[in-house]
């Protein structure tokens, strides 16, 4: 039987607020009730059939984000914290945080400031939403694969990252509390500093909740390893669930990205090394990025030749 995206949704939802009394209990039991409602929240996505792939897709990133949230719940109780129901759903439901111990010490812009933001950052993603409208009009086929799929991503994150403090601020404007999602990823010096300043609410659950149980800055390689193959391991289980077969594109794409976060760390480029370091940034980033949207091209048709 198929079941439509939102039924999928609100059944991982139910079970991820099931976790609630459970982060009163004890570290052992408390990680097995975590193991049986995250492995039913990371299975319903099945509920939607796979002829609905896009709608999959959506479940799919859902049941992985709330399956990061469960997890920072359950290091998080192990800490101390342990929020009540409405402090869980409230977490659970914001698109903008992946670590709720962390989440008050956010800043709190005015409601004045939340409305210049928004309309500002509405503003500037139009840009990026018409060039990639245009780049779907172009005929790519005469043109290198190289040249479309450069294209085709510059266009993308030109609208998605002030898309998303669009997002962040349409969410302060409503009572919630949030993480600014980016921190101007185009001017990534490295690898190192664009995972510093890009998606910064799962780069904060990565910090806390992986890299520092992994040894933090006393083993940083065991700990950026650590990371990036989890961070891996969700986006191939997101994508493959889809597909229904083995990628391998994202554990390739973020094992690729964790070596060179290694080798990058502790580079701060100053001067004209900065204009180098972000321009080869952008180029590393681009030429690895294929791996990732060739996973995107499986779900929704991003190129025009394959």
């Amino acid at each position: 039987m198929t079941f439509y995206p939102a039924i999928s949704v609100a059944l991982a939802l139910a079970i991820a607020c099931a976790f609630t009394p459970a982060l009163g209990l004890p570290r052992i039991r408390r990680l097995v009730v975590l193991a049986m409602l995250v492995l039913i929240v990371l299975l319903s996505p099945l509920l939607v059939g796979p002829e609905h792939r896009f709608g999959r897709f959506l479940a799919v990133v859902l049941a992985v984000a709330l399956t990061a949230k469960l997890i920072d719940l359950h290091i998080g109780a192990g800490l101390g914290h342990r929020p009540n129901f409405h402090s869980v759903f409230t977490f659970l439901i914001n698109l903008t945080s992946v670590v709720q111990r962390k989440l008050a010490d956010e800043p709190r812009p005015t409601w004045r400031e939340n409305l210049r933001r928004l309309a500002s950052t509405a503003l500037a993603s139009i840009p990026g939403a018409l060039l990639l409208a245009a780049c779907y009009r172009v005929e790519w086929r005469p043109f290198p694969f190289a040249v479309e799929h450069s294209a085709k991503v510059l266009a993308f994150f030109l609208l998605l990252v002030p898309a998303g403090a669009a997002g962040a601020a349409l969410w302060r404007l409503l009572g919630g509390w949030t993480r600014e999602p980016m921190d101007n990823p185009f001017a990534s010096t490295t690898p190192a500093d664009f995972w510093r300043r890009y998606n910064r609410p799962a780069q904060q659950f990565f910090l806390e909740d992986v890299f520092k149980p992994f040894g933090g800055t006393r083993r940083p390689i065991r700990g950026t390893l650590a990371t990036f193959a989890v961070s891996g391991l969700f986006h191939e289980y997101l994508f493959d669930i889809v597909v229904w077969r083995i990628q391998g594109y994202q554990m390739a794409f973020f094992l690729i990205q964790g070596l060179a976060v290694m080798m990058t760390a502790r580079s701060r480029p100053t001067g004209w090394g900065r204009v180098v370091g972000i321009a080869a940034t952008l180029a590393f980033n681009l030429a690895t990025g294929m791996l990732f949207f060739a996973s995107i091209d499986e779900v929704l048709p991003f190129y025009e030749r394959r």
